[in-house]
């Protein structure tokens, strides 16, 4: 008998052991599939990694293992719809190229987390619209009282159904960082709760996997012994996913992300009737700054000045220390909070690491103030208007937490300039001196150059 005969036999064993009889043509097309979708993931999240890849991948290899697509149709139907790549290993969709192109650009691993949520959110929506999970939970309703069945829904429940917030975050309500650190937190918790026979399941699996494989080699298949280690080192380098957690439970604190329509009176606040005196650009991005494109450059007057930079960096979680004459892609996000002030996030991708100033712009009293709620840090800032129609916003009184502190805020000044052609365009020079007057010897300075995209209209 020869290699294809016993793989055969070997499959009509394993598919009448799982579904009896009937349909073991069908449960060994589905498992060879499953097998390949192994291959193709595996493949894809080792040239794009991510965090959240890890988690994917685990829950991949646990799947494919206990052969749970050869058990049912459309659990192999719900399975394949939420495959980051199609049969030929390119991104299915717009959004996994988009999450593609952030991995071979080095973008930051918060980035790319962030595209995978994104990308990862809408296959399992388009797959609940689809109907794929319905027609799953109907025919495991028919199976309720066969084990197998039983698991097969525990693993459903555990991934799939502990995305309550999907919808909320594709439309804006909620962050995607938020809706995913909610499906972890319920994951893990019906897994400790509920799930012990399904997690024994996948060890018993994963034992036999090692000691005892059973799958015949075939080019473009996963191996039985590979599908095990597959799986034990997606569930030791999973738990990095905890950073994603963390970042989710933050955000949620930010407020509802804008559209690039939404718009803030910053600058008529702050300014009054001067605000006349502004330049329309200007105006169009303290708007709403979200709607426009960043990059940055940044240099250290010292090497003691780079070495202050990295301590607060380094002690705040905010604030970058590389510099040099080249410059780093970013993006600004806005944020609205619930009181309708605005919440102002400026990342830079320095290198592949993410470097973030994240505060809250407010309005009191016609005064406007640069808030960094995590640390309890309030400046007010001097707005005044520049002769080329820009502003210059500087430093005042600092407070923390209330108390008023030395004149550390003084030292702090930014100028917005509109470009001196035609163009939606502004440069933003910020300069950090010793307390003092911001242009006397500065310890730092910070050139962000901000463009709107020619279809983006701010009011």
């Amino acid at each position: 008998m020869n290699a294809d005969a016993m793989q055969a036999l070997s499959l009509g064993r394993e598919g009448r052991a799982c579904i009896g009889r009937s349909d073991t043509r069908g449960f060994e097309l589905r498992h060879r599939a499953c097998r390949r979708a192994l291959v193709l993931i595996a493949d894809f999240y080792r040239a794009n990694p991510c965090r959240m890849a890890r988690v994917h991948l685990l829950a991949a290899s646990a799947v494919t293992l206990s052969r749970f697509w050869g058990v049912s149709e459309p659990f192999a139907r719900l399975g394949a719809a939420v495959m980051p790549v199609n049969g030929r290993g390119c991104p299915r969709t717009p959004e996994w190229k988009s999450y593609a192109k952030a991995c071979a650009d080095n973008l930051p691993m918060e980035v790319r987390d962030e595209r995978w949520i994104e990308a990862h959110m809408r296959d399992v929506a388009r797959a609940r619209e689809l109907g794929y999970e319905a027609g799953f939970l109907d025919e495991a309703r028919a199976h309720a009282h066969e084990p197998l069945w039983r698991l097969l829904v525990q693993h459903v429940e555990m991934t799939l159904g502990a995305r309550l917030f999907d919808q909320p975050a594709l439309a804006g309500a909620v962050p995607g960082e938020t809706a995913i650190a909610h499906g972890l937190a319920l994951s893990l918790s019906r897994m400790l709760s509920a799930c012990w026979s399904l997690l024994r399941h996948y060890a018993f699996a994963t034992v036999r996997a090692l000691c005892m494989p059973r799958w015949a080699h075939d080019e473009g298949l996963v191996g039985e012994r590979r599908a095990a280690w597959l799986l034990l080192w997606s569930f030791f380098t999973a738990w990095t996913a905890a950073s994603v957690y963390r970042r989710g439970v933050k955000a949620v604190h930010r407020g509802q992300r804008t559209r690039p329509s939404d718009v803030w009176p910053l600058l008529a606040s702050a300014l009054g009737p001067e605000v006349s005196e502004v330049d329309p650009r200007v105006r169009r991005f303290y708007a709403n700054p979200g709607a426009w494109n960043t990059r940055a450059s940044v240099v250290f007057s010292s090497r003691p000045a780079r070495m202050l930079a990295w301590v607060a960096t380094w002690l705040s979680g905010q604030g970058l220390f590389e510099h040099g004459p080249r410059t780093f892609p970013g993006r600004f996000l806005t944020f609205r909070r619930a009181d309708g002030s605005m919440h102002f996030v400026r990342e830079l991708y320095c290198d592949g690491v993410l470097r973030r100033f994240d505060s809250d712009f407010v309005v009191r009293g016609g005064r406007l103030h640069e808030v960094f709620v995590e640390h309890g840090l309030d400046l007010e800032l001097d707005v005044s208007v520049l002769e080329d129609g820009g502003i210059r916003l500087r430093g005042g009184t600092l407070r923390w937490r209330g108390l008023r502190l030395p004149p550390f805020g003084r030292g702090v000044e930014f100028r917005i300039h509109p470009a001196p052609d035609d163009s939606e365009r502004v440069d933003i020079i910020g300069t950090f001196g010793r307390g003092g007057m911001a242009s006397e010897a500065p310890l730092g300075r910070i050139h962000y150059e901000a463009w709107l995209a020619p279809e983006v209209g701010v009011g």
